[in-house]
């Protein structure tokens, strides 16, 4: 069967390429947020491991200072000495400079800069036993060591000659040592332009400063290892996200293979093949999405299956009487009025056979209105059901006496008001009673009745007539289903009979549920059918 023809939806445009795959766009989302998450944690770690790097460098750059000052002030190490001897050459100098002060009388105004270069020059003597200390002390710790006098003049470097090195007495760590407090610097040594991070200790004996050692290192060196370690996070976070990617490939894959075999199936039904569904391997979102599909397939499939059966069913319920209206009317035509009896008897077979076309128009567009929602157009009313019931029965009443049947009313003259459109449970009270006429035997009885419970109005309709086998109890609302389809189309004694098309049942149900009503069946063979409608009480 082909159910249509049209060509495959076309799905509309993406803005980008990647907009065109589920696959692809959970693979970057997956992706992306990894690794935003992993370059945070890579700049947190970072930050954590820099600092930490950066406290401990500056704590061994202190000890280091403090180990070489204590070495420098040990009275047995013979360094004090060479303090001593530099001591004295400045002391001599200052006094070579006063008194040449005294000779000249008062300084003149342009000699005082060349007295203060060759002062300077006069106090840069050679101490090998300092310098000696400052580099082997230097090589042993890998820093840079200078040897400066208490007024911050350079006496010693492990690598730099005590001109380039200059003057270091207005530097924090060396006032911060002269002040006995911890101090450490970070800047950029003009002599050989790198980041040096420096710390100083005094060196002294007793109250007696003798000088500062003053100890650097390049910061290059001191973050090495941070610099090492977020190599090796860099390294990590790429393979973590390569890693990170294959799987988030794989899990896109999983996700959207069964989303493609719906797919594939899904337009395999829209081309008429019903006997397509799809496996439900996982019991998430995308299992019960299958399962909803093959759900919908199957009702689908027995959807068609009933339609099938009321177009065979309708062809025949039209045909028959249409067939016999013709054979009839052909008849009356030949008998030209001289068989009185026979043309009264076909004409009544005509009138049953319009009877049963009426009926089938009737549900057919009872049908057509409650799929098109035509009876839900109005309101509902608050009414006494009561008045309805009765004028329902009083309808019924001449058919089931023309059947042979006792039709037995029992509803009393008022009841609780419900809130429901009294045309439609008054269509859905017909169609149950003209059922219960139609399949009861004659000299039977019907019964319509009604009773007010603590919070709902209860309306029956019993018959004592063949009752319902229970395998089709389960499907006697269904559209287009019949009861004993094959003596169902057998001609019967009484009018009626077998000549439904299977909607009744499904249109009263309809109607009741519309009403927010509900409705149950009670049967066995051969002791009758109870149909009870149940409507909520005004609160």
């Amino acid at each position: 069967m082909n159910i249509t023809t049209g060509e495959t939806p076309q799905l509309p445009p993406a803005r980008w390429p990647w907009q065109r795959s589920l696959q692809v766009r959970l693979a970057l989302a997956y992706g992306i947020l990894f690794l935003a998450a992993l370059i945070a944690l890579t700049i947190w770690i970072g930050q954590i491991v820099y600092s930490t790097q950066l406290n401990a460098a500056e704590h061994d750059l202190q000890v280091t200072a403090f180990l070489a000052g204590n070495a420098l002030e040990d009275p047995l190490s013979g360094y004090e000495s060479e303090f001593q001897r530099y001591q004295d050459r400045e002391s001599e100098h200052e006094d070579d400079g006063r008194s040449q002060d005294d000779e000249n009388g008062k300084e003149e105004p342009g000699n005082t800069a060349a007295q203060a270069v060759g002062l300077a020059n006069a106090q840069i003597i050679a101490l090998p036993r300092l310098q000696q200390m400052a580099a082997a002390y230097a090589t042993d710790t890998g820093t840079r060591v200078t040897i400066l006098d208490p007024n911050g003049n350079p006496l010693a470097d492990s690598l730099l000659s005590e001109a380039e090195v200059g003057f270091q007495g207005d530097q924090p760590e060396v006032m911060a040592a002269l002040a006995g407090v911890e101090q450490h610097e970070v800047r950029t040594d003009p002599a050989t332009g790198k980041q040096m991070l420096y710390a100083a200790a005094p060196i002294q004996q007793n109250d007696k400063v003798l000088g500062i050692a003053q100890v650097g290192k390049s910061l290059d060196a001191v973050l090495e290892p941070t610099r090492q370690l977020l190599f090796s996070l860099v390294a990590a976070v790429l393979l973590a996200l390569a890693a990170t990617s294959a799987l988030a490939v794989w899990i896109g894959r999983r996700l959207v293979k069964p989303i493609r075999e719906l797919e594939e199936a899904a337009l395999a039904v829209a081309q008429g093949d019903l006997s397509r569904s799809v496996p439900v391997a996982t019991a998430d979102e995308v299992g019960a999405l299958a399962n909803a599909f093959n759900h919908m397939v199957d009702h689908l499939r027995a959807m068609i299956a009933q339609q099938r059966v009321f177009v065979a069913n309708a062809s025949h319920e039209l045909r028959t009487p249409l067939t016999n209206i013709k054979l009839r009317t052909e008849v009356l035509r030949t008998l030209g009025g001289e068989d009185t009896a026979l043309a009264t008897k076909y004409i009544a077979e005509i009138d049953t056979g319009a009877d049963r076309l009426t009926r089938l128009a009737n549900d057919l567009l009872d049908l057509a209105r409650l799929d098109g929602d035509a009876w839900a157009l109005s309101p509902a009313e608050k009414i006494d059901i009561s008045p309805v019931l009765l004028d329902a029965a009083n309808m019924m009443r001449m058919r089931a006496e023309g059947a042979g049947l006792k039709l037995t009313v029992d509803v009393p003259p008022r009841l609780p008001l419900i809130c429901v459109h009294s045309e439609q449970i008054e269509s859905a009270v017909l169609n149950l009673l003209d059922n219960a006429i139609k399949y009861t035997p004659g000299g039977g009885s019907v019964r319509l009745a009604a009773v007010a419970q603590s919070n709902l109005v209860e309306i029956s309709v019993s018959d004592s007539g063949p009752g319902i086998p229970p395998a089709d109890l389960p499907n006697i609302f269904d559209r287009f289903y019949r009861v004993d389809k094959s003596r169902s189309r057998q001609r019967s004694a009484k009018p009626g009979v077998g000549s439904g098309a299977g909607l009744g049942l499904s249109i009263v149900k309809t109607l009741i549920e519309q009403n927010d009503g509900a409705i149950t069946v009670e049967s066995a063979p051969g002791k009758g059918t109870v149909f009870v409608l149940s409507f909520p009480l005004l609160a």
